[in-house]
């Protein structure tokens, strides 16, 4: 039952990516995809993020008990905030966004904890969380699936979405695994697009 469960949750997340990627008029370098509604959630290392707030953003959803995809995402997210403030974009103009599918087991404290060990700069690296029905929303509103499993396991989507200073998803990428790393050079090209830079 659960390995049917798998196979339809991957099956119909990849359909609608399929769906998406095809289907898109590729005119332009940075169409836009979709808009994400308005959101405030809390920021684990100040009070309250609010998405529209005029920045271009990375979003990706995780969660700490995660045994592969986040932490290894979340590594490639330190490369992209050393690359970010080499080219003066972090914080300024560009922030990382990290928000847990599991707030009931990320509490502040928690996720505090896991930003330190990749040493993530709170100025431009934004760690946060709501409640489990703002979660449930926000990630509706990003098309991103998720179901929790047994033993405080998720099975989740891998999708990372690029969002322009009016939260409109102009790009998206695929969160690391053991066998391909995120690209964070094809990111930051497109991240220096949308702020008005160039390749």
């Amino acid at each position: 039952m659960k390995k049917a469960f798998w196979g339809v949750f991957l099956l119909v997340s990849f359909a609608g990516f399929l769906t998406i990627y095809f289907i898109w008029p590729k005119g332009e370098d940075l169409p836009v995809l979709d808009k994400v509604k308005n959101f405030q959630l809390e920021d684990v290392h100040s009070e309250i993020y609010d998405i529209n707030n005029n920045k271009v953003k990375l979003v990706a959803f995780f969660y700490t008990n995660c045994p592969d995809v986040c932490p290894l995402t979340m590594v490639d997210f330190k490369v992209l905030q050393e690359r970010l403030k080499e080219s003066g974009l972090f914080g300024e103009k560009v922030h990382l966004v990290a928000i847990t599918l599991d707030p009931e087991y990320d509490t502040a404290e928690v996720l505090q904890h896991y930003a330190s060990a990749f040493e993530a700069d709170s100025i431009g690296w934004k760690w946060l969380r709501g409640t489990s029905e703002e979660t449930s929303a926000i990630a509706k509103d990003f098309n991103m699936q998720y179901a929790k499993l047994e033993n405080d396991f998720f099975l989740h989507s891998i999708t990372m979405y690029l969002l322009d200073k009016n939260n409109n998803v102009r790009a998206l990428y695929d969160m690391a695994s053991v066998k391909n790393s995120v690209d964070t050079e094809e990111i930051l090209d497109d991240m220096k697009i949308l702020v008005g830079g160039t390749r």
